[in-house]
This record gives C-alpha cells, structure tokens and sequence, in this order.
C-alpha cells in the first residue's frame, strides 16, 4: 500500500513549446530571477561556498545595486509583464534590508500534481538563508522580522553528509567546502521552532498588533545539493529519515553542477541521475514523511518519466521563458534632449552557469523630473541560435548547463592547443 504523503513538487517557469519563435512569447510568459546582491562573505551570506554560483561566474560575481533601486526595477519590470523574482545572497542580511522592501515574495515558482498547482510554499513569501544570520544575538529579531513583512518560510541549505546512524559525519570531510555546517543548521531549525512556539503563545511583544493572518508559524523549507557524495538510495533514506525527526517542512533536492570546474568527483551522470529519480519516487511512495519533497529542475530528462510529472517538467525554459539579470556599473546608451538611456545589468539565459548573455536591463531617466522607468533588451539572435542547439539535439537533456558548460571547456582546451603550437 502507498503512503499517502505530500505531491513531490517541481519548479515551473512555463511549457510554451519550443518551436514558437521567441518574438512570439509574451512577456507574461517570462520569469526573471533579478539577482540583486552577488556579493558572498562576510557581507552577506558568511560562506565561500566551492560550487556557488555567485563565485563561479565571472559575469556575475560580486554585483550589487541599491536595494531600494532593485525595488523600483523589481516594480517596473511588473508593470512591463514580467514575473519576477528578486533575489540576494542571503535574504536576511544586513537586518532584514531585503525583508523589509521585498516581503512575501519568492525565489522559485513551485508547483505540483498534473494541474500544476501551487504548493504551500507559494501561499506566503519564501526567504533564503545561509542560515548564519540566525545564530547572531538578534535573531529573534529577524524571524519577526520575517513575520511582520509577509514571509511565510525560512529556506536553507542544508550541507552534511549522514552516517547509518543518523548522526552528522566530520564537517572537515565535506566535499564541498565553504559551506555552513549541518551541525549549525539543525540549530538555526531548532530556534525557528522556538520562535513559532513563543510566537504562538504570544509571547512576542513585537507582534502585538500584528494582522493575525501574518501570525503563523514559520515554515522550514531544506535545500540539498545532490552528487556522488551523497546520492544513493541508502544517503536518500538516511536524508528523509533525519528530517523527519527535525520535523521540517519541505526537503527540496538540487543537483550539483560542477560550474567552477573545482570539483568533477561530484558530478553525476546521466544514468545516475536516472537511478536517483528511480529511488526518489520510490521512498515517496514507500516511506511516511512528515514533509514534502521536492525536485529542482537542474536534475534535467534522464529518468525523470518515473517521477509522473507534467510532460515539460525537467525541460528546463531558461533562455526562452526564464532568465537571470545581474546589475553591471552603468553605461550610456543613448542619450536626447529629454532623456538617459544606461544599460546597467547583464542578462544571461542559463540561471546557473549565467551564460550565454543574451541582453541587457535598461534604465530609463526623465531629465526633467529624475523619474525612472526599467526594461530589458533581449539579444533575439542569440536566443535564437540557443533554442536551435536545443530543437536539433545538440542539447539533448532538458538541464542544458551540463552539455554548455563541457562545449565551453572543448572549446577552452581547443583554445589552449592552439596557442601551444604557436608557441612552439
């Protein structure tokens, strides 16, 4: 008998086939990941983590623009149609600066069961954390904080490997280094539970007052990057078992990509992948959880018809119907009587590897009245050539970074071959 657990959710950002030219896609078909704040450290997030993103793309790494600004482009890109999505290292940094302009809004567009409905985490703003800000002194302060704006659940990454114990393995033999303890990460669960306990007995005296429907408990939603350290059915089961004594809420997997080119050992392969799917849907359908599980669309095609899914999960839209914009130092691009017009972001097709670039965020200056508008230039032959390698099979699996990333590094060591034999 199966257990009647949660739907497994997956990320949705649209199924307009890939044969409809990109001019043709309206732009409220389109998700932008707005990547207000790139900086990593000490500043932000408190990690140097090998695999980040914002530390492996050159093209991206170490921006920012002014909250406040973000807000204004985040409101303007609404108004053009686009969805969008901001988003910083760590969403409680700096005191809740980013909670306080960008409450109950999200990071990903979740979605589950064959009508592709929203999940739990869609009903209330969803923040990320490192987790390092809530082990300051105030973090009571932040998690109200987190209520106050509209934030329903606390994301983390979680990063530990299990022994058949249950019991966290040595941080110093994590393969991935930089990263925040899971030693530290069961604490930061810990006093979030704490503090919707209090929360629910009012204990709270910064909350009186507060709309009730805002005075829920916070959820904790894990995230957790899956490679060869941790990716078989024994690691998977030890994972949900775990976290169902933590009591969370929402177990998200993501797979590892290798994007730096630090850490190969890690990646998985496609039949791997396939086998992990096959354990997944297993242990949902065999395993009583006390969470939901969900699926990062990076784990891509290879096995994922287990899984029963709508036909377009997996088949990643970035480059058509998703992309990341990161803020660049501005740029004049044109310029009248009346008006400024600056470029002063990148936009990049692939959200993870960020490349290939494929326009631009302008901004537009009312010289008469300092007013602003933003909008985004996209580079339609570029999206173009991109969604081609995709139709004819060039990329072949619905993840495409995987297959991008290894014709760059063909092309890297073509490159380097070439300049050895002129310099002999």
């Amino acid at each position: 008998m199966k257990c009647e657990n949660e739907p497994i959710s997956y990320d949705d950002h649209g199924d307009i086939p890939f044969e409809v030219p990109f001019r043709e896609i309206p732009s409220s078909e389109i998700s932008i990941y707005l990547q207000l704040d790139t900086r990593v450290g000490q500043a932000t997030c408190r990690q140097r983590c090998a695999h980040c993103f914002y530390i492996n793309q050159p093209a991206a790494a170490d921006r920012m623009v002014d909250l406040e600004e973000g807000r204004r482009i985040m409101d303007s890109l609404r108004r053009h149609g686009f969805r969008v999505f901001p988003m910083i290292a760590d969403s409680l940094a700096q005191d809740g600066q980013f909670l306080r302009l960008f409450g109950n809004t999200h990071n990903r567009d979740y979605r589950q069961e064959l009508e592709c409905v929203p999940t739990k985490t869609m009903a209330r703003g969803d923040c990320w954390t490192s987790g390092a800000p809530l082990m300051d002194d105030n973090w009571r302060d932040i998690l109200t904080e987190c209520i106050v704006t509209g934030f329903g659940s606390v994301t983390i990454t979680f990063h530990g490997v299990l022994d058949e114990h249950l019991a966290l393995r040595p941080h110093d033999t994590y393969p991935i280094k930089g990263v925040f303890p899971g030693f530290k990460c069961e604490e930061v669960i810990r006093r979030i539970r704490q503090f919707n306990a209090d929360m629910l007995r009012g204990d709270i005296e910064a909350l009186d007052g507060v709309p009730k429907e805002l005075v829920q408990p916070l959820a904790v939603n894990i995230g957790l990057t899956i490679g060869r350290h941790n990716y078989s059915s024994q690691h998977l089961r030890r994972y949900v078992d775990y976290f169902n004594r933590l009591n969370v809420d929402v177990l998200r997997f993501n797979r590892f990509h290798d994007h730096g080119f630090r850490l190969p050992g890690l990646t998985l392969s496609n039949e791997e992948v396939a086998v992990w799917y096959r354990d997944l849907k297993a242990i949902h359908e065999n395993v009583e959880l006390g969470f939901q599980l969900g699926v990062d669309e990076d784990f891509g095609t290879s096995g994922i018809e287990v899984m029963a899914f709508p036909a377009h999960t997996g088949w990643c839209r970035a480059g058509r119907q998703l992309f990341a914009v990161v803020p660049e130092p501005p740029a004049i691009v044109a310029r009248t009587g009346r008006s400024v017009v600056e470029s002063i972001g990148t936009i990049a097709a692939c959200v993870d590897a960020f490349k290939p670039l494929v326009g631009r965020l302008e901004r537009f200056t009312d010289m008469a009245t300092g007013e602003t508008d933003y909008d985004l230039r996209f580079d339609v032959e570029a999206i173009d050539l991109l969604n081609q390698k995709r139709v004819s099979g060039v990329y072949s699996d619905g993840c495409f970074a995987v297959e991008m990333l290894d014709e760059d590094r063909q092309k890297s060591r073509a490159a380097a071959g070439i300049k050895l034999q002129m310099a002999n």
